[in-house]
């Protein structure tokens, strides 16, 4: 999971690099500032997205020893319930994204690195709680 965070960072902050180079003005206004995601609502689809690439990376659906779906296809299909859940399209999220790119690509790599804290608070939070179980389990055969 974690190796799948670090790719995605780096594919954000390497379409950050291409967007920073000098962009005719008309291009700057490709998406307009009232349609763009608000931070926070990025940040949180941005977060499901990748836990969902991480449960479908580790549990696709096999079928006779088949993959009955691409990773394509159930990505698609739960990333919807995503875009829903937070009122917006899958179009609406992408010109976000290039809204971002365009005039404050700083924001989009700060909206990415809460996402990375928040997996690494996931994390401990995950270990603490293994941790905790398993001292409760010793406390309890003593």
């Amino acid at each position: 999971m974690r190796n799948r965070v670090v790719s995605v960072l780096m594919f954000v902050i390497a379409i950050m690099f291409l967007a920073s180079c000098n962009m005719p003005d008309k291009q700057k206004q490709l998406v307009p500032e009232e349609r763009r995601l608000e931070e926070e609502t990025m940040e949180n689809i941005f977060f499901e997205m990748n836990v969902v690439d991480a449960m479908v990376t580790l549990h696709m659906v096999q079928v006779d020893g088949h993959t009955s779906l691409t990773q394509y296809q159930v990505d698609s299909l739960i990333y919807e319930s995503i875009y829903d859940k937070y009122g917006c399209t899958r179009e609406s999220f992408e010109e976000s994204i290039l809204w971002y790119l365009q005039n404050e690509p700083a924001k989009l790599k700060d909206i990415y690195e809460h996402v990375v804290e928040r997996f690494n608070q996931e994390i401990a939070e995950i270990g603490n709680a293994k941790s905790d179980s398993v001292a409760t389990v010793e406390s309890n055969t003593l």
